[in-house]
């Protein structure tokens, strides 16, 4: 079908006559938009290597995807995924950084994300060399297809508590897998329903009636003829609120026997004698296996700053194109000027303040990316391999990628669904790429843990870490600030410092004691709090357990600052001064809106703080309005990728939702299917067939 419809700066029949809004909202800007984009990705090389991993697609728009059965959008996605990457194969390992790219700038994601970011670097970083070679090469061909099967229908985040079993049989040399109870089956795992061919299936090792706790087993689960093999059943769970391309699936097994080489061996083994051995990387921390899901965990960060980062590029062109309300109410005239719906305050401040959040997240993501490659052996940074070379740096990276997992993606999807309230009804169409963004993204506050469990599990962190303090051990990284308690005179009730004026609120070093003396007193008062209930008597479960509130404030403070702590490093990072001024506006604003919106701030502000607080994110708003246009555009994201009509680079939205509507299926023929069996016998045809005429009669 053709387009009726030509983008200009005159409205008529067939133009909206928007075509010059963003180019003159673009001329506003005070600072060079590639020079953002370059801060934004760690350098000017760094942008051309992120362009050039975009490059596969650059001919690739799926704009009818919105239109895409269940059926066809598992289908498309594979093809979309296998013709992106097929010419690499031979020749190109993406690093962590450029795998994090490729999930951040998806056009159709799906199944095949689950193969790359789940399978394949658990066998590459947990299996031995010949595990690597029979599993971890054709992989990364797609030669096989794998999944990662550790989620239950019973058990999820508790994965000491999973209840899936393989035993070894010491006569055949064969481990035996069982999911005994209906609670036990494998649900959840992406591309286990329909796509998989092989699946890294998380149970208990069981050895002469000796439980060895959760270990990882490589597992074939579909034939040549991609039918399951004996003793698995396998399927779909159905439909789903989003996420339509990913084959979310169920897996029950029985008796399912595999050979004692397909247990992943790299940091243990079990010998043909049904003898556990430990490496010796392993004997210094029994937890190694997790750290495909810390890894996850991290890359989710970085993928939440990129999804706000499209809901929030989305949401601004379209409120500097859309107009609501007349600008001079003096007029009567229906054709008298109206506002740019950025332009109403409160529109403005939810946009902003989910910029400025954005920003936040993205750069705490890439610091996320840059400790995984100091945690990494210089393997792990060429590839997508993932050798643990600093063993003890695990448990605090572990601690940090589980707070921040839950606090950002729980904050994008806030975001996220915020930015699509922000675009009104047209945001309710999936055609204006944000309303398929929110739903699809949804599940990822729950992915790899919820985001409650995952808080509280950081929690434990931050108290152990305090508590080791005091004994006099050492503190240092994010979680330095915690020495301030031995201050003298400190007080984790005291009043944070109050400003001599408003001025000092753009003041990012003393935002930053604000954000560092909230997160302090927060984590103080939450261990204070929890060993009185253990001095009363109170077991130490049923003390946390009333404590957690209070330990979710902590941690909500703690990943705050941490945020707030990366913002302020790429402000001083900044060379270019047009540049750092905007993003000091920025942050200012990040922290100001977050101390007026969020709750951990409850009790911790004066009313002098809320005041300077507010009367400065009026002023921040209107220091920032001329570069709102620039600053989404620094993300860099391609039309092609954020698959919008409200949300095009050139602004021709109205021809966008217009054409758009015209392609849908329903209007490819008149009446509708269904018309003459449900409707028509119902309607007055006689009646009809008078038009729009007054009946003779009357």
């Amino acid at each position: 079908m053709e387009d009726v419809t030509k983008g200009s700066n005159t409205e008529s029949r067939n133009s909206g006559g928007t075509a010059d809004v963003l180019p003159k909202e673009r001329a506003l800007a005070t600072f060079d938009v590639v020079k953002m984009t370059n801060l934004l990705d760690g350098g000017p090389d760094k942008t051309k290597r992120r362009q050039f991993i975009l490059s596969p697609t650059r001919d690739m728009a799926v704009p009818g995807k919105y239109f895409w059965t269940r059926h066809e959008a598992v289908r498309e996605h594979i093809h979309h995924f296998l013709k992106t990457h097929e010419a690499y194969w031979e020749s190109f390992v993406p690093t962590r950084e450029e795998a994090s790219w490729m999930v951040e700038y998806s056009m159709v994601s799906g199944s095949l994300m689950n193969h790359y970011g789940l399978f394949l670097p658990t066998v590459a970083g947990q299996g031995d060399l010949d595990q690597k070679i029979r599993f971890a090469l054709p992989a990364l061909q797609c030669k096989i297809i794998g999944c990662y099967a550790q989620t239950e229908l019973g058990h999820g985040s508790n994965v000491r508590g999973l209840q899936t079993i393989a035993e070894y049989d010491k006569q055949t040399k064969e481990f035996v897998l069982n999911t005994p109870t209906l609670a036990s089956m494998k649900w959840w795992p992406g591309a286990l329903g329909k796509v998989g061919t092989h699946a890294v299936v998380y149970a208990q090792l069981i050895l002469n009636g000796k439980e060895y706790g959760v270990h990882a087993f490589v597992l074939q689960i579909r034939d040549e003829e991609h039918k399951p093999y004996p003793g698995i059943e396998l399927g779909d769970l159905g439909p789903k609120l989003g996420d339509h391309s990913n084959d979310t699936g169920f897996m029950r097994l029985h008796n399912v026997r595999i050979p004692r080489e397909n247990m992943l061996a790299g940091h243990q083994q079990v010998t043909e004698d049904g003898e556990y051995v430990k490496s010796e990387t392993k004997k210094k921390n029994d937890k190694l296996h997790y750290a495909t899901m810390m890894f996850t965990r991290g890359s989710m960060v970085k993928g939440a700053g990129g999804y706000l980062a499209r809901a929030v590029t989305i949401a601004v062109r379209y409120s500097c194109i859309r107009r609501q309300g007349f600008s001079d109410n003096k007029s009567t005239s229906y054709k008298a000027e109206e506002k740019k719906i950025i332009d109403h305050q409160v529109q403005r401040y939810r946009l902003m303040r989910q910029l400025a959040l954005a920003y936040a997240i993205k750069f705490t993501g890439s610091w996320m990316l840059t400790s995984f490659q100091d945690l990494e052996s210089g393997e792990g940074k060429k590839g997508t391999s993932v050798e643990i070379a600093n063993v003890e740096a695990l448990p605090f990276l572990a601690a940090t990628s589980a707070g921040l997992k839950a606090m950002c993606t729980f904050m994008a999807w806030q975001g996220i669904e915020d930015c699509r309230k922000c675009c009104g009804g047209n945001g309710y169409l999936l055609s204006s790429g944000i309303a398929s963004l929110a739903a699809d993204y949804v599940w990822q506050t729950t992915a790899e843990g919820d985001w409650v469990v995952l808080m509280l599990q950081s929690a434990r962190f931050l108290l152990k870490t305090l508590k080791g303090f005091h004994k006099g051990e050492s503190v240092h990284g994010p979680v330095d600030y915690l020495a301030l308690v031995k201050e003298p005179g400190f007080s984790a009730t005291a009043d944070l410092p109050l400003s001599a004026s408003v001025s000092e609120f753009t003041d990012i070093e003393y935002l930053y004691n604000l954000f560092k003396r909230r997160a302090l007193a927060a984590v103080a008062i939450a261990s204070d709090s929890l060993q009185r209930r253990v001095s009363a008597g109170q077991p130490y479960d049923a003390a946390w357990n009333e404590t957690a509130l209070e330990l979710l404030n902590a941690v909500r403070a703690h990943c705050t600052y941490f945020l707030f702590t990366n913002f302020r490093l790429a402000v001083n990072g900044a060379e270019d001064p047009k540049v750092k001024a905007a993003l000091t506006r920025l942050c200012a604003l990040f922290a100001c809106s977050n101390m007026l919106d969020e709750p951990q701030w409850a009790g911790a502000l004066t009313p002098q703080h809320v005041a300077y607080a507010r009367e400065n994110i009026v002023r921040l708003m209107d220091e920032l309005r001329p570069d709102a246009v620039t600053l989404v555009d620094a993300f860099d994201f391609p039309d092609r990728v954020l698959n919008s009509t409200i949300g095009r680079y050139d602004g021709n939205v109205y021809e966008a939702l217009y054409e758009s509507a015209r392609r849908s299926p329903l209007n490819r023929a008149d009446p509708f299917e269904g018309y003459k069996e449900v409707l028509q016998p119902n309607l007055d045809l006689e009646l009809l067939k008078q038009g729009n005429k007054i009946p003779a009669s009357l």
